[in-house]
C-alpha cells in the first residue's frame, strides 16, 4: 500500500511540474462556448478528474469482488454442511455394515456348529 502512495505522490509532483512549466493561456472550445484558461489549470483539472474516475472504477470493482466473496462463502458453507452430512451417512453405513458382518458371522458359526454336530 505504501508503494502505491509513494508512486502517486511522485506522479502528482511530475504533473505539477509539467503544468507549471506550461502555464500559458489556451483557448478551450466547448460545445456551448469558448474559454481562455491557463494550461496548468487544464492539466490539474484533467488529472484530478482522471484520479476520481479511477477511484470510482476501483471502488466499483472492490464492491463486486466483496459481493462475489460473500456469495462464495455462502456456497462454501453449504458445501461444508453437505460434506458433514455425507460423512455422517458414511459412518452410519460403515457401522451398519459392521453390525451386519457380526450378525452374519454369528449365523455362520451357528450353522457351522450344527454341521459339526450332524457329522
Amino acid at each position: 500500500m505504501q508503494w502505491g502512495f509513494i508512486l502517486s505522490l511522485v506522479f502528482a509532483t511530475l504533473v505539477a511540474i509539467f503544468a507549471l512549466r506550461n502555464a500559458n493561456e489556451v483557448l478551450i472550445d466547448f460545445l456551448f462556448g469558448k474559454v481562455n484558461i491557463s494550461q496548468a489549470l487544464v492539466i490539474f483539472i484533467s488529472s484530478i478528474l482522471g484520479a476520481v474516475i479511477v477511484a470510482i472504477m476501483g471502488g466499483i470493482r472492490n464492491l463486486k469482488l466483496k459481493k462475489e466473496v460473500r456469495e462464495l462463502n455462502k456456497k462454501l458453507e453449504l458445501l461444508v454442511q453437505e460434506n458433514n452430512n455425507y460423512q455422517i451417512l458414511l459412518t452410519e453405513k460403515e457401522h451398519s455394515e459392521e453390525n451386519d458382518i457380526v450378525v452374519n458371522n454369528e449365523e455362520f458359526e451357528e450353522s457351522d456348529n450344527e454341521n459339526k454336530e450332524e457329522l
